[in-house]
Order: C-alpha cells, then sequence, then structure tokens
C-alpha cells in the first residue's frame, strides 16, 4: 500500500499546482466575462430558481441565451449547488457594458462584456457566491479530467514511469483547459465523462486480455463482461445528457464492439451488449430528444440552438477563409481568453508551436524505429484505435460543427483531451533514452506551468484592471492642464500625451485625468474622435471610461482616476499635420452629448493639442517647376505646381521644407500684382491650411502646402504676377527671401506665376 500511495505521489503534486493555477485563472476573470458563462450560469439560474428547464423562443433576449438548448445534467448538479444562496436569481449583475468587443482579439478596450461593481469582491454573496461556488465544482470536474489523462496514458503505455505526469501536465497546463476549468461550462462536465469513458474502455479490453492494469481504487467488478455494458451505457448517457458532442463516443464504441465479436468469436454476445448500451443511452437521454422534438421540431435541438446564436454561415468557406480560420481554430484550442477576445503573444503560441512540433517529430521517429527493427506497425493494440478512433472522430465533428457556424472553435475538440496530451508526451519522451527523459518531462512540467501563469499575469488579469483613483500630488508633471467640465459633473483635470511626435503607422496613447464632482447616477458614454488634417477623424473610439471597466455611476467623488488609451491612428491620413482630440459625453443619444465648460464659460466643443503625426514613410513629391528660394527663417521652397492657370480660381501647390529649425508660426503670402507692383488679389494664410505650421516642421520633411487665389481681374489687358513668401503674422514683417543663386527677391516676394497679355 505504501508503494501505491507512493507512485501516486506526483500526481497529487499536479492535482495541488493545477488547483492552484485554476484559481489564479478563476479570481483574475470577472464573473460572466469567461466564454459564455454568462448564458451558461442562466441555465442554471433557471432550473435553481424553480422556473424548469429552459424553453426557447426565437427572438427572446433571456439570460441563457443559446445554451438553453444544452442538455441539462451540468445544470442540474450546479442547481442544486446554488439553490441555498440567497440573491443567486439576481438581474441585476446582467448589466452589460453597451461597447463589449465581443469576439475581437487583441482588443485593448472594452474587453468586458458586463459592468462591474464591488459586490464581486470578497466576502462573496448573491450571484457572486453562486458563480464562485460553480467554478470551484468546474474546477473539481477538472481535477478528474487531470487524473484520468494520467491513468489512460498508464493505461495505454504501460510500463513508461515518466509518461503519465507529462500527459497530465499537458492538460493541466494547457491555458484553454484551465480557463474554462475556472469558468461555468457544461464543457467541463463533459470533458470528464469522456476521458472517464475512453479510460474504462481501455480498462475492458485490457480485462479481457487479462492484463494487469486495473488500478486498485478502480471498481474491477464492473468491468466484467455482464457488468460492464451497463456501465458504459450509463456513462455515455449522461455523458450526452452533459454535452451533444458526447455523441461522438458512439462510434468510438461501435468500435469497440466489433472488436467484442472478434475477440470472443461471438456476435450474439457483442449484439446483447451493443442492445444493453443502447437502452441505457435510450433510458437517460430519450426524454431529452423527445423534448427537443415536440418543443422545436428536431431531435437534436441543434438548429435552435443555431438560430437563436444568430451567427451562422450563408455559404461555404472559402480556402483562403478556411487557413484564416485555422489559426483561430489553433489558438482557441491552448488559449483564447476573455469573450474570445484576449488573445496571447505571439511567444505563446511560438512556444506551444515548439512542444508539438517536438512530439510530433518524436512520434514519426518511434514509427520509422519501430519498422526498422521489424516491428509490425500495422499491428496496433485496440486500446490505441479506439484512443485514436476518439481523437478522429472528434476532428470530424468539430470540422462539421465549424462549417455549420460563423467560426471554427479548437476548444471543442478538447473533449479528446486525455488522449490527445497523452500522444503529445508519448511522442516527446520517445526522442530521448530512459535516463534522460526523466529530466526532460520535468523541463517541460515547468515550461507549461510557467506558460499557464503567465497568461494570468500578462494578459488575463491587465485586461479587466480597473484604474485606480490618486491624489493630486500623485498627478505626473508632465499633465497638460485643462479644466474643462461635462454637465458639471465631470472635470477633466487635464491629459497627457506619452509621444508627441508619431507615423502614420503608430497609435497614440493618452492618459486623460477625470475627477467626478459629486456622485452620479448615469453610467455616462464617453466619445473620443482624434483629428488630423482638415479635421479628418483619423481615429475613434466611444467607450465607457477606464477602457469599459469604470463606468461613471462607481466614481467616488473628488478623487483622481487616471484614465489611458492607446488609439490606432488610419494608416491613409494626410501627414504631416498636426492632431487634435475632441472629447464629449451622452446619456441615451450621441447627438445629444453634455454641456462643456471652461471657468463657468460653455463652449460648444472641446479641442484639445495632441502634437504631431508625420508619414510613416519618405514622401516623393515631384514639383512640376523647381525653384529652391530660401528664406532667413531656415525654410525652403523646393518648386511648385500649378493646377489652374487662368481660371478665376488659380489653384497651386508649394513645396517646402525645413533647413533649420523654425522657431516661430510664419504665414504664406500669396500676392497677384500688376505691372506697377500693386496687389490686385491676395490669399494669404498658415501653410497647410493651419494642420501644419512652421515651428512644427521637421527638418528635410517636405511639406505639401496647398492654396488657392481667387480674382476678378480681367487678364486680357495686362500682365499679372503671382508671387509667394513668408511674413510673421504678429509683426508683419515679411521674411528676407533669396533665389536658388543667391539673388535677394524685390520685396522678398518669390515669383512663381505670370498670366496676362504678354505670358500668352
Amino acid at each position: 500500500m505504501a508503494n501505491i500511495m507512493k507512485s501516486y505521489t506526483p500526481l497529487r503534486l499536479l492535482l495541488i499546482l493545477f488547483v492552484g493555477v485554476a484559481f489564479a485563472y478563476n479570481q483574475s476573470t470577472p464573473i460572466f466575462e469567461a466564454s459564455d458563462e454568462a448564458w451558461h450560469y442562466g441555465v442554471v439560474r433557471e432550473i435553481a430558481s424553480g422556473r424548469g428547464l429552459p424553453t426557447q423562443q426565437t427572438g427572446e433576449i433571456t439570460t441563457y441565451r443559446q445554451e438553453g438548448s444544452q442538455p441539462p445534467f451540468y445544470y442540474l448538479i450546479g442547481a442544486g449547488l446554488i439553490s441555498w444562496i440567497d440573491d443567486f436569481d439576481s438581474l441585476s449583475r446582467y448589466s452589460y457594458n453597451p461597447f463589449g468587443q465581443i469576439g475581437v482579439p487583441g482588443t485593448t478596450t472594452n474587453v468586458n462584456m458586463f459592468r462591474h461593481t464591488n459586490l464581486e469582491e470578497f466576502p462573496l454573496t448573491g450571484v457572486a457566491m453562486a458563480v464562485h461556488l460553480l467554478r470551484w465544482f468546474s474546477i473539481l470536474l477538472g481535477c478528474g479530467t487531470v487524473a484520468l489523462t494520467y491513468f489512460v496514458a498508464k493505461a495505454l503505455f504501460p510500463g513508461q514511469v515518466t509518461l503519465p505526469i507529462l500527459a497530465a501536465s499537458f492538460t493541466a497546463f494547457n491555458p484553454m483547459f484551465v480557463f474554462i476549468s475556472a469558468s461555468v461550462n457544461n464543457d467541463n462536465g463533459v470533458w470528464f465523462l469522456a476521458s472517464l469513458i475512453i479510460y474504462t474502455l481501455i480498462l475492458i479490453v485490457n480485462l479481457d486480455n487479462n492484463a494487469l492494469l486495473i488500478p486498485s481504487w478502480f471498481p474491477s467488478k464492473l468491468l466484467q463482461r455482464q457488468f460492464a455494458p451497463w456501465l458504459l451505457g450509463l456513462l455515455i448517457g449522461l455523458a450526452i445528457l452533459t454535452k451533444l458532442s458526447a455523441l461522438l463516443l458512439m462510434p468510438v464504441v461501435v468500435i469497440y464492439l466489433i472488436w467484442r465479436k472478434q475477440h470472443s468469436r461471438n456476435w450474439l454476445q457483442s449484439f446483447r451488449e451493443g442492445l444493453i448500451i443502447a437502452s441505457c443511452v435510450l433510458v437517460l437521454t430519450g426524454w431529452w430528444f423527445y423534448r427537443n422534438l415536440i418543443l422545436y421540431d428536431e431531435f437534436l435541438g441543434t438548429n435552435m440552438m443555431a438560430e437563436i446564436y444568430g451567427f451562422v454561415r450563408t455559404g461555404p468557406p472559402t480556402w483562403d477563409e478556411l487557413i484564416l480560420e485555422w489559426r483561430g481554430w489553433w489558438y482557441s484550442l491552448w488559449g483564447i481568453f476573455g469573450a474570445f477576445n484576449i488573445i496571447p503573444g505571439r511567444w505563446f503560441i511560438a512556444t506551444i508551436n515548439g512542444l508539438v512540433l517536438i512530439a510530433v517529430s518524436g512520434g514519426i521517429v518511434s514509427i520509422v524505429r519501430r519498422y526498422l527493427s521489424g516491428v509490425n506497425i500495422k499491428k496496433i493494440h485496440i486500446t490505441h484505435i479506439l484512443a485514436g478512433s476518439f481523437i478522429l472522430f472528434t476532428l470530424v465533428g468539430n470540422v462539421y460543427w465549424s462549417l455549420n457556424q460563423h467560426a471554427s472553435q479548437g476548444r471543442l475538440a478538447i473533449i479528446a483531451v486525455t488522449v490527445f496530451s497523452t500522444y503529445l508526451a508519448a511522442g516527446m519522451i520517445s526522442l530521448f533514452g530512459q535516463q534522460l527523459q526523466k529530466l526532460f518531462s520535468i523541463a517541460v512540467v515547468i515550461v507549461l506551468l510557467i506558460v499557464s501563469l503567465l497568461m494570468v499575469k500578462l494578459y488575463i488579469a491587465p485586461s479587466y484592471n480597473i484604474p485606480k483613483y490618486i491624489a493630486y500630488e500623485e498627478i505626473p508633471a508632465d499633465m497638460i492642464v485643462s479644466g474643462a467640465t461635462f454637465n458639471k459633473e465631470i472635470e477633466l483635470v487635464g491629459y497627457s500625451v506619452l509621444n508627441n511626435t508619431i507615423t502614420t503607422d503608430d497609435s497614440l496613447q493618452v492618459t486623460l485625468y477625470w475627477r467626478g464632482k459629486s456622485y452620479m447616477d448615469s453610467d455616462y458614454n464617453l466619445a473620443i474622435n482624434v483629428y488630423g488634417y482638415g479635421m479628418e477623424n483619423i481615429s475613434k473610439l466611444d467607450t465607457w471610461p477606464g477602457g469599459g471597466l469604470l463606468p461613471t455611476a462607481e466614481w467616488e467623488p473628488d478623487v483622481i482616476y487616471p484614465d489611458t488609451y492607446v488609439l490606432p491612428i488610419l494608416s491613409s491620413s494626410e501627414a504631416p499635420t498636426i492632431t487634435r482630440m475632441g472629447l464629449s459625453f451622452w446619456d441615451d443619444d450621441l447627438s445629444d452629448s453634455l454641456p462643456i465648460s471652461v471657468n463657468d464659460v460653455t463652449i460648444e466643443s472641446l479641442l484639445l493639442d495632441l502634437g504631431r503625426l508625420i508619414p510613416a514613410h519618405e514622401q516623393n513629391y515631384i514639383p512640376e517647376v523647381k525653384d529652391g528660394s530660401v528664406f532667413a527663417s531656415g525654410a525652403k521652397l523646393l518648386g511648385y505646381s500649378i493646377a489652374e492657370h487662368e481660371a478665376p480660381e488659380i489653384s497651386f501647390t508649394l513645396y517646402w521644407h525645413a533647413e533649420s529649425t523654425i522657431t516661430n508660426d510664419l504665414t504664406v503670402f500669396v500676392h497677384m500684382i500688376d505691372s506697377s507692383g500693386d496687389i490686385v488679389a491676395q490669399a494669404d494664410g498658415p501653410p497647410s491650411h493651419g494642420y501644419w505650421p512652421t515651428s512644427e516642421w521637421e527638418l528635410g520633411i517636405v511639406v505639401s502646402d496647398h492654396h488657392n487665389l481667387d480674382h476678378d481681374i480681367d487678364i486680357s489687358r495686362e500682365t499679372y504676377t503671382i508671387v509667394i513668401g513668408l511674413y510673421d503674422p504678429v509683426s508683419g514683417l515679411r521674411v528676407p527671401a533669396y533665389s536658388s543663386t543667391g539673388f535677394e527677391w524685390d520685396n522678398w516676394a518669390v515669383p512663381i506665376h505670370t498670366i496676362g497679355i504678354s505670358a500668352q
């Protein structure tokens, strides 16, 4: 007995580590933010409240959504677990974030689907207590699946000492498995039952082969021929009653029954066992399928589920779409969190790909070795046929379901995680001799553990970090003071910009410092708009403050909330230009924003200077006419292009660049002068219509400066010349101008175009 207890010590340690990691995932993910958790809880809530099983109605919005079409076994147990909790039935927690980025991997704002309050913190009560209790139940089921992986590996590869714990670690520290295990989800029930069924099948086969691989804790009497069909029928029926994906086990059982016939050479016995299994499954699940037929005119209820879900394919996917979806499928097999919107960095999938590549390579090497040693590799033990067929049928079922839904979901294949993890581990250790297998396994287990914990530290927890308020003395020195107020309830104390010069390939990072002047009853919506050249909207975000995590009704008055955003800039934005940010709040109607005031003076809109936007790549402007005139300020006129020559509106573009830093903002004068030098028309203005003033010019960056000159002069009687130059708008003094050869221009005005009788 002591030896048996000692042999299970690594498994116990692994289960302790798994529980610790799962609780880290549990604590870092707010309630209802795990995949479909709100709807799974909605089914449990419906049953626990005494309203019975959910009934689906097209177009009806419920707390259980499409999950109301799921079989009820997991939810029935869950209902019993939470029925004693006060207020588990409250609807107040189903407060949606109207800007939630559901199914948008990599989003940096509005990761949360729901509004969260401090009522979710310890000590837990009501809905929060109920959700966490169900999560703990799911973690317990996850422990069972991890343990079963260990025993499946031990049974499939007898004699391999390090393989079982390595296989169990692949399950225990698969971030996607842990994430779902730490949530309210019927996947946890079907994963455990499917693993138990596969393990039971392997034990039955081994018992028939007189293999001494039945663990002492398993009631071996149930594996004997007279009891085994009843046990299998019970387990399969419960699995199907947990989730319909368990139907994928049926063809595996058929393969087992065929083997049974071949092994015992008794068709009648095999048929009898199959009949017992089918009868048990029918007794346990028949009422459910009959209910679906009566309610929805279909046995499975999947059509109603898809209709409620609302996202189905309208046609077969193209090859390009399938290739794109493969990446999503692979990621979701290993780790996409939240509402399918928190995606790890590339290093994560590179690590996973590396481990899988090692495992696959090891598997190939092992097969080649066996072939070269004379072993008949076509003769595969029935246990491996059963395990391998389960993986195959799972993948086929996953593909079939994905082709009928809006996207592929790799996590649905985790139902076969026990055998999948076992073969990954087997492939890995086959590359090493016995002396190195233990060291390698320990290293891989440590890597898997670290990776699973890093998912929490680097991605999940930061995504739900609510901005903490700071004191006035903690405000950074680089904050630009604003003092604007919205509806006399919200004050923008100031803002800061991480980098005041960015390119069109960059994102803009800005931090807003808010102060609530009093408690607020409403969750006001914030509109952030970034404007570039010509007030083009180059970035836009509608959100609750805190990136969706800090609704205004939760604010404490008279404290400062730093609120940081990373705003991607449209790559097509015209640059160079200065950028400005517009801020507004609204309640119910976007067009009816809250009134804004500064120093108690009402203003129509609030625009804040952000900095400069420059081109990501050098722009190759080619003027029609090269010039080269230089100005004492440091500006150089490279050339110009005339778009309209004779029309009453003459359009032309000047091409400038700065040869040295220009300290002040100069104005471009555009004059039409007659033969006497008198001005007959003019169009003065800052370069680039004020969106790229000379004090912002970057050395060497070409500035495209468009102008229109309107005139009503009869050009058929006299010659007129268009001249341009620069002057200081404060003093009115012109900037000295010189030709490319050093000649000083008259009146420091550069002639660029002549029209009239002598020009014709």
